[in-house]
């Protein structure tokens, strides 16, 4: 019968996590992992091929994770937009901004490493990718909106990468100063209060909400 690898992967993930927050993944030793670990540094390789495997086994779910929810609420966001409920679909993505600073506190330890300790992985450009998936649904919502019959002003490539930046480094901020979670969610409810009334008035959709 296989051996259960699953005990030594309990105790090699905390000690990988750990070392990659502390040092950065560039600097964080496998020896060091495996010490902690009380095995060997050959014995790391029974699970994980590399570093980069190994802190991609930290990240992926949460990433996965965060992409299908971020799927599934662009999707809630369009069949509002059926029903013709603009004012609703405001609403709803300003509540649902709020969510996503818990989803954020939930999972601060993941969204730690990919912001600030991924420097030399696939990861280290994840605010960047972030921001352009966004730019890229904001356009989609802007010509589904039109779809619908709604008015909406031109907004360019530049100016919405621009906004989306913007916004997208001001909610990560809270992560990488470590802010306690009701100073972000404070931080937050500010955020939402000053870019939705922006984005409305971007839209040019002022008097239809």
């Amino acid at each position: 019968m296989p051996k259960d690898k699953s005990g030594t992967l309990e105790k090699i993930i905390p000690c990988a996590k750990r070392e990659f927050l502390d040092k950065g993944f560039e600097r964080a030793s496998l020896r060091k992992i495996a010490a902690d670990a009380n095995m060997s540094a050959a014995g790391l390789y029974r699970h994980f091929e590399s570093k980069e495997a190994m802190f991609d086994a930290l990240v992926a779910p949460l990433v996965n994770t965060y992409l299908r929810n971020y799927e599934e609420s662009m999707q809630r966001s369009y069949e509002l937009l059926d029903t013709k409920e603009i004012k609703k679909f405001w609403e709803v993505s300003e509540e649902e901004g709020l969510q996503y600073i818990d989803f954020i506190y939930d999972h601060f330890e993941e969204f730690k490493l990919l912001l600030t300790c991924s420097d030399g992985t696939k990861y280290q450009n994840f605010m960047h990718d972030i921001s352009e998936m966004e730019v890229k649904e904001m356009t989609r919502l802007m010509d589904e909106l039109r779809s619908r019959g709604f008015t909406v002003k031109d907004i360019s490539q530049d100016e919405l990468h621009m906004l989306v930046s913007g916004y997208v480094a001001s909610v990560f901020e809270v992560v990488i100063h470590d802010y306690p979670r009701e100073k972000a969610i404070k931080q937050a409810k500010t955020l939402m209060e000053f870019l939705y009334p922006g984005w409305i008035k971007a839209f040019g959709m002022e008097g239809m909400v």
